[in-house]
């Protein structure tokens, strides 16, 4: 299946929304830490050489005292075995997964021996890079670490016991306690090119809202949750792959370790939006809060806003009879009103006959002057266009009187001898018209003249009524009145002010309000941002599942053939999907994965592991570290055959794939049988390991 570039992908979320382009998407991804990049084969390789241990026992039946353990490991398979049960396996498991996780794997801890451990040394080799992790316990559980580099192998395995200083080996880092696991957390995470990642979920114990949901934080799974696919599971947790199956971390997990396109940019752009959202709510609640506290807070601006109130009615109850007043202003006004209104019309009338007038004494001219004129002497001289109403400008009664084109359609005139009687004819109708439109034209001064006089009059009046208003208004209770009203009015804005009601306040106030209030009380629309970040998530989301569910379908068919290998017992198929339900059949039936046997469970881990390496290799990429340690794989096995079986499977899968080292812990017989010498780890008489 092709896998998009990420110039294909922008484009993409471009198109899905209207108002950006590719490069509006790329700066909105990148304003959240999102950057599309084209993948590219991974190489991530962990391996360990060298385990050692110093430590001193306590409170054992009969083997007290100070102890040294130096393993020499590599690529392939190994076993930390022994015949009896509680003599150290698990704990130097635990001691390996300290250096290499910068945390105690819990799977692989005994509480009883953390005591015993002073000095752990880890010498690996991480993509290609030669490191050894020291770690000191001042502390139980508790160290400091060194983390040394080297050129070579070699020049670290010259190295005695807790020697630090050599040829070709330097010290790259060191941290206290509390710093340790963000150091082995970096230096892992950066050698093997991984990014954390990024989750989103509830906070433990936070408050409800109104609808139910309560507040969620970050969560950042690094390499010590990555390394839950080096370090399996114990058999009884019922979660295939990581800490914990909440938001999906198994599947998240398994996309990572097969290399999955995009799979952890849709993971941030996911976290990125939940973010913004919440962020968004919690403002939305402050306000909330804020404006229930404001309103409790404003008791005594309302006991003083009715008192006010009070006040203005009982002084208005007192007022003067100003109605008489108000209505003779309000007659006076609506007088004026039309009287303006008369004189403005005349006005227009006035406007229309002088324009008439100058049109008539214009066409007396042009009849004096024209020979076009003579020519339609005795004709229409009509305003406009008889057929479209269109009317006939300057323009064309010129073209008439100098060109000869009739004034209506513009085509020639034809040429007629000039007849003067009819000449004589036409001027004195014209001449008529003249009078007429210039009596018009007086007229209709008088008019305007009238109406103007008629309106100053009414203007006149207008104003003393006013006066008369103004005069009643302007004693002592009045003033007082207007103290109280002003009173009213300035606690009724600042009981707004205080509730935050902007509708309580004159429009300029509420102005000023809404444009100070916070963006999320004023705007219901989602910013551009949140467009284009839902837009993504709706485009990586197809590619990651539809390359998830190709990956998956091989992954499935590995799965089972591993696990038949390993000694799980009539398994049908797996069908994994993308939320992470392993979704096995037994014998054809459904078969929940905490349905299994504790035994079968790990062995379900082991295959799945297994399983992404390989796919992994088809592909011609190493997206997984290829180590991976197993406490007791057989512990609670009953079939010998089964027992043996799955140990024999173990080692021939490391020792045929050069890229795998698996360390394995056991007493089971089997060890001895599959496991050569020189790739067992024991005590002496295959008992005490220390």
């Amino acid at each position: 299946m092709p896998v998009p570039s990420d110039g294909e992908l922008y484009e993409q979320i471009a198109g899905r929304v209207p108002s950006a382009d590719a490069a509006r998407v790329r700066d909105a991804l990148a304003a959240h830490g999102v950057q599309l990049t084209s993948p590219l084969p991974a190489r991530r390789q962990l391996v360990v050489h060298r385990l050692y241990c110093e430590g001193t026992k306590t409170g054992t039946d009969d083997n007290d005292g100070a102890f040294t353990i130096d393993m020499t490991l590599g690529p392939g398979p190994w076993a930390i075995a022994s015949t009896l049960n509680n003599v150290g396996k698990s704990s130097l498991l635990w001691a390996l997964s300290f250096a290499l996780r910068g945390d105690g794997f819990d799977a692989f801890k005994r509480p009883e021996t953390v005591g015993w451990f002073s000095y752990v040394r880890a010498d690996i080799e991480v993509a290609g890079v030669a490191a050894s992790i020291r770690l000191t316990f001042d502390k139980p559980d508790r160290p400091s670490c060194r983390l040394l580099s080297a050129d070579t192998l070699r020049h670290l395995a010259a190295l005695d016991g807790p020697q630090e200083s050599g040829p070709g080996v330097r010290v790259a880092a060191t941290a206290q306690p509390d710093g340790v696991k963000e150091l082995i957390d970096r230096f892992m995470l950066d050698r093997l090119g991984l990014r954390p990642l990024s989750l989103w979920g509830a906070e433990a114990g936070a408050p409800k809202d109104a609808d139910g949901n309560r507040d969620s934080a970050e969560q950042v799974h690094g390499w010590a949750s990555y390394f839950y696919a080096v370090a399996l599971n114990s058999g009884n947790s019922s979660i295939l792959l990581g800490p914990t199956g909440y938001n999906q971390l198994p599947v998240k997990l398994m996309q990572l370790f097969l290399d999955v396109p995009y799979a952890s940019e849709l993971t941030q752009i996911t976290t990125a939006r939940k973010k913004d959202t919440q962020e968004s709510n919690r403002v939305q609640r402050r306000a909330r809060e804020d404006a229930e506290a404001r309103e409790q807070q404003t008791d005594p601006l309302r006991r003083a806003l009715e008192a006010a109130e009070e006040k203005a009615t009982t002084l208005e109850a007192g007022q003067p009879d100003l109605t008489g007043l108000l209505a003779d202003v309000d007659a006076a006004a609506r007088r004026l009103a039309r009287d303006q209104a008369a004189l403005q019309e005349a006005e227009e009338s006035h406007a229309l006959a002088h324009k008439a007038r100058v049109k008539d004494e214009r066409a007396v001219r042009r009849a004096e002057q024209s020979s076009a004129a003579r020519l339609l002497l005795g004709a229409l001289e009509p305003e406009s266009c008889p057929r479209c109403d269109h009317e006939i400008d300057d323009a064309r009664r010129s073209a008439e009187e100098k060109e000869h084109r009739c004034s209506v359609c513009a085509s020639p005139l034809p040429e007629v001898p000039d007849d003067p009687e009819a000449r004589v004819a036409r001027l004195s109708r014209l001449q008529d018209r003249v009078n007429a439109s210039r009596t018009a034209e007086d007229t209709a001064q008088l008019t305007v003249e009238k109406a103007t006089t008629s309106c100053d009059s009414s203007r006149a009046a207008h104003d003393l009524a006013n006066a008369h208003l103004t005069s009643a208004r302007s004693g002592s209770w009045y003033t007082r009145l207007e103290s109280a009203r002003e009173a009213v009015y300035q606690l009724r804005g600042a009981l707004a002010v205080a509730t935050g009601n902007s509708t309580g306040l004159p429009e300029v106030v509420g102005q000023y309000v809404t444009a100070t209030a916070s963006p999320s009380d004023t705007e219901d629309d989602p910013d551009d941002d949140d467009v284009i970040l839902a837009a993504a998530v709706e485009v990586l989301t197809k590619v990651v599942a539809d390359h998830s569910k190709a990956l998956f379908a091989e992954l499935n068919v590995e799965i089972v053939s591993i696990a038949h290998d390993l000694g799980v017992a009539n398994l049908t198929s797996v069908d994994l999907s993308l939320n992470g339900n392993l979704n096995a059949r037994k014998t054809g039936a459904k078969h929940p994965f905490k349905s299994f046997s504790p035994t079968d469970r790990l062995r379900m881990r082991i295959a799945a592991v297994v399983g992404m390496i390989k796919v992994g290799r088809k592909r011609g990429i190493m997206s997984h570290p290829g180590l991976l340690l197993i406490d007791a794989p057989t512990a609670e096995e009953l079939s010998h055959d089964n027992a043996r079986q799955a140990i024999k499977t173990l080692y021939d899968t490391a020792a045929d794939d050069p890229g795998i080292q698996i360390v394995i812990t056991s007493i089971d017989d089997a060890v001895w049988e599959f496991f050569p010498e020189d790739r067992t780890v024991t005590g002496p008489d295959k008992r005490q390991l220390f």
